[in-house]
């Protein structure tokens, strides 16, 4: 008998063992998730900061980033169901708002200047924050 009940204090002590590690694993994952929102929420620009932040919508930072990936007023134009002619007013007013010109143009197409670059990377990173918190939204009852 006592070596049943060796095997049943050594199953009890595994099964508390895996439960405590599991629920270590789920602090450990709120934890940083909750570090992961403290950051976003202290990376916060403050109003100055914001004030300097061209008026640059959704839908103009798409068609910037679809100028760059396709390298094509035209095609970006038709992916996007806008006129070439409305596309290409949406992009100047992006330039005017920057300062500066974020696409060379060509006969032939389009390519990012070195400041268009930058620009593209974080309209592309904005865009993915805006996706990521929509969807978290929508998880919150």
């Amino acid at each position: 008998m006592a070596k049943t009940e060796e095997r049943i204090a050594s199953g009890v002590i595994g099964s508390a063992l895996k439960a405590t590690r599991a629920t270590t694993k789920a602090a450990q994952s709120a934890e940083q998730q909750i570090e992961a929102f403290a950051s976003f929420v202290n990376d916060t620009p403050t109003a100055e900061e914001l004030s300097n932040v061209p008026d640059v919508g959704v839908k103009e930072m798409a068609a910037v980033l679809g100028v760059a990936r396709l390298g094509s007023f035209t095609k970006t134009a038709i992916e996007l169901g806008f006129s070439q002619p409305g596309l290409t007013r949406q992009i100047q007013r992006v330039e005017k708002c920057y300062g500066f010109k974020i696409f060379d143009r060509r006969s032939k197409g389009a390519n990012l200047t070195p400041k268009g670059q930058l620009v593209t990377e974080a309209f592309t990173e904005a865009l993915i924050a805006v996706a990521r918190s929509v969807k978290a939204a929508k998880h919150l009852s």
